[in-house]
């Protein structure tokens, strides 16, 4: 998936630059937010510029190491995927904080934080330690960035938070609600998954104990 996610990023800039963040990017649409939902799967693939794209192949090339180091295979991969659209759906509930997104950093908050949760219900000893210290650090990191969290620590409204301005990208903001959505994307779809798995080895025999670990 990282390396999926990362040709393709590639690709779109390659062949459209950043005219694809106009074209592909994910719009607020407060009268109809469910009217377009092609943005869902394309917005993550197109960057502002060159530099935020960089930014966020690197940051893809972390997740997959994270992946690779908490032995994640493909019923993780397949979260991922769901997690991808679901990230950008899920800005549907933006306060007002957002009037455009686009980028990978939301599908990559979901990869990292599917991956915890592998080593959170799968792994035991010190990789649960492990998943949970870095689902830990994924929690601060959205307290410092989401503006609803932002809002609710600090007394004032989600609209009120001083926006963070993108790295080199004058005019873009960090998208904090949007990582945010990626997180929660990144749970639903693994617990979605696991869910399903569970269900398919109880159909086929107690071989599983009812949490999916081997016995």
């Amino acid at each position: 998936m990282a390396a999926l996610l990362a040709a393709i990023s590639a690709a779109a800039w390659w062949a459209m630059g950043p005219r694809g963040a106009i074209t592909w990017g994910w719009v607020a649409e407060p009268a109809a937010p469910t009217a377009h939902a092609w943005p869902w799967w394309t917005a993550a693939l197109v960057h502002v510029n060159a530099a935020h794209l960089q930014a966020n192949l690197w940051a893809t090339l972390v997740v997959a190491a994270w992946g690779w180091v908490a032995r994640a295979g493909a019923p993780q991969a397949l979260a991922w995927l769901l997690a991808w659209p679901l990230s950008q759906a899920l800005l549907i509930t933006d306060p007002g904080t957002l009037a455009r997104y686009v980028g990978l950093s939301a599908t990559l908050h979901a990869g990292a934080i599917i991956v915890c949760w592998h080593l959170l219900w799968r792994a035991n000893g010190a990789r649960r330690g492990v998943g949970a210290l870095v689902a830990a650090a994924i929690a601060l990191k959205l307290a410092l960035e989401v503006p609803l969290l932002q809002g609710w620590w600090s007394g004032t409204h989600a609209q009120d938070q001083a926006p963070v301005p993108l790295p080199g990208a004058p005019g873009h903001v960090l998208a904090g609600h949007a990582h945010g959505c990626g997180v929660w994307a990144g749970v639903m779809a693994a617990a979605a998954v696991d869910g399903i798995m569970v269900w398919f080895r109880r159909r086929a025999g107690p071989a599983d104990d009812p949490a999916g670990r081997p016995k």
